[in-house]
């Protein structure tokens, strides 16, 4: 969530706020019984027949939920499941839990996938996002055997957000429920081919789901993707109250605002809570969520209100979608910080546990190869990294940089200069990718050193060559700048450029003795490094 002056803290308070009206504490204490009613109390438990009793005491509540609610009834959520596969896109059957039989006649194929997804506050079963994700996930099936089962819980989604959350205990439990129909009724062996995906809240729904069919049903998952996790509520509790690892066999989180930085807070959670944790370009302030809020012009007020301060959140579900049929690797590698992996010190695969995985609806399958190499023992919080663009394609490879600034003569007279790089890479076929900011802002360039960023473009294949120019800044401020005599420039004696995605490492190098100068673009390749005496391998190892 990209938010400036501390700002940040705004649109998750004005939801926890909303949770203190007064009347907002009442729920129904027997189904039964629609006019009896009273404030909740830990004391007291609410029970939903099959469904079971939802108590408030610890860990429901403590000093990050003060105030938990009871689920409200499962006549007023209403959840509904409708079932789309390859030729039912439009007018779904949906699950009848008091109609087993029917059960038979929805669409789900018990030799296929089934991929069950559910939305967060304020959303409903009919979120454009989720028509998206069915289709890419139909699309992907080759065999026509997959199933999109949705939950639709917009009946208990609405403010205030606390008794949404709590509403999604009750969600989850019903969710079990039906599953649990679709194993006994369709005659499945297990529920390994069954893939949860959720937003938001609706990531702790699955993790609720995961939950009761275990205590229910003696039921385990085989996977859960939570896709920003809710961070209000949720952060630092026990593990019964979020997801968590036990909740599948398998649980990939995405983290896309999920700030970690007081008082900036996103919507999201930002500490690890499944098998493995992603945290795309650090896992908060998305690239291409800057808009002001004043320009747009769609929608309620509220509405608006929403979409600007969620556009990070929301990021999450973006890549999800675009990693499903994405011929791009969505490349992603185990480090110990964003800062590490940006600085370049947790660039090779395989190498002192920095472990690489593909992102999004592939990421089970690099976990499970690594997992039966015996690279990944036991259950470890692994947290991985990824770069991604502003828009959609978002996808994007990686390229380690190091640049020597040369310590000729010509170099070390010169001087050091102020300013930015940009580097296009040139690949196989000819195909050059976007121009890409060393660094954000200027910085001093001195003769000798050695400098290394990690940058994200588009793909180009097999990297071949570069294109480097230099971004001169001057500062009447700052004598450093002053070019009065000589125009800026800056000797580069070689580059090396080492690419995640092929793992290839090469050096290239300028015309010989030729400076890169401001705005004119400088070409680099391997061939002008048989002008330079340094040895290959000393400057690649």
């Amino acid at each position: 969530m990209h938010i400036s002056n501390g700002t940040g803290l705004l649109f998750p308070t004005l939801m926890y706020l909303a949770s203190y009206k007064e009347n907002d504490s009442l729920v129904t204490l027997n189904p039964a019984a629609a006019n009896e009613e009273y404030r909740a109390d830990p004391n007291n438990v609410v029970c939903y027949g099959v469904y079971g009793c939802f108590p408030i005491t610890p860990p429901w509540t403590d000093e990050r939920r003060p105030i938990a609610l009871y689920p409200e009834k499962p006549s007023k959520i209403n959840v509904r499941f409708p079932v789309f596969n390859r030729k039912t896109r439009v007018h779904p059957k949906f699950i009848d839990l008091d109609d087993p039989d029917y059960l038979g006649e929805v669409g789900i194929n018990p030799a296929g996938r089934i991929y069950v997804i559910t939305h967060g506050f304020l959303q409903s079963g009919k979120a454009k996002w989720i028509e998206r994700m069915i289709n890419e996930l139909l699309d992907r099936d080759e065999e026509g055997t997959a199933s999109c089962i949705v939950i639709d819980w917009g009946g208990g989604s609405s403010p205030p957000y606390n008794q949404a959350s709590a509403n999604i205990r009750l969600v989850g439990a019903i969710a079990a429920n039906a599953l649990h129909m679709i194993y006994e009724e369709l005659g499945l062996k297990n529920l390994d081919r069954v893939h949860m995906i959720g937003h938001s809240l609706g990531a702790h729904l699955s993790g609720y789901t995961g939950y009761y069919l275990q205590k229910d049903f003696g039921l385990k998952l085989g996977r859960i993707t939570g896709m920003d996790p809710a961070e209000l509520a949720f952060t630092e509790t026990n593990p019964i109250v979020r997801l968590d690892t036990t909740d599948a066999k398998y649980v990939d989180v995405v983290h896309s605002d999920a700030t970690p930085f007081v008082p900036k807070i996103g919507l999201g959670l930002y500490e690890p809570i499944g098998h493995l944790d992603f945290y795309p370009n650090g896992g908060f302030n998305q690239p291409g969520c800057d808009q002001s809020f004043w320009k747009r012009k769609d929608g309620s007020f509220v509405s608006s209100m929403y979409q600007f301060f969620s556009c990070s959140h929301v990021r999450s579900v973006d890549f999800f979608i675009e990693s499903i049929q994405s011929k791009c690797p969505f490349t992603a590698i185990a480090c110990e910080s964003y800062e590490k992996f940006m600085a370049g010190e947790c660039f090779d695969c395989d190498r002192d546990g920095h472990l690489c995985f593909n992102f999004g609806l592939r990421s089970h399958d690099s976990f499970r190869a690594l997992s039966q190499a015996k690279q990944i023992i036991g259950s470890p919080a692994i947290q991985a990294f990824f770069v991604t663009g502003p828009a959609e394609p978002f996808c994007r490879t990686h390229y380690k940089v190091t640049i020597k600034v040369s310590d000729t003569d010509e170099s070390m007279i010169h001087g050091g200069e102020i300013g930015r790089f940009h580097l296009a890479v040139h690949g196989s076929k000819g195909v050059l990718s976007e121009q890409m900011a060393f660094t954000d802002d200027a910085e001093l360039y001195e003769p000798g050193q050695n400098y290394t960023r990690v940058l994200a473009g588009t793909s180009v294949g097999k990297p071949r060559k570069l294109s480097v120019s230099w971004e001169y800044n001057t500062s009447f401020l700052n004598p450093l700048t002053w070019r009065i005599l000589t125009s800026p420039r800056v000797y580069i004696e070689y580059i090396v450029l080492q690419s995640l995605e092929y793992r290839t490492k090469i050096r290239l190098c300028p015309s010989y003795n030729i400076p890169v100068t401001n705005n004119v673009d400088s070409i680099f390749t391997q061939d002008n490094c048989r002008y330079y005496p340094q040895p290959l391998d000393t400057v690649l190892n």
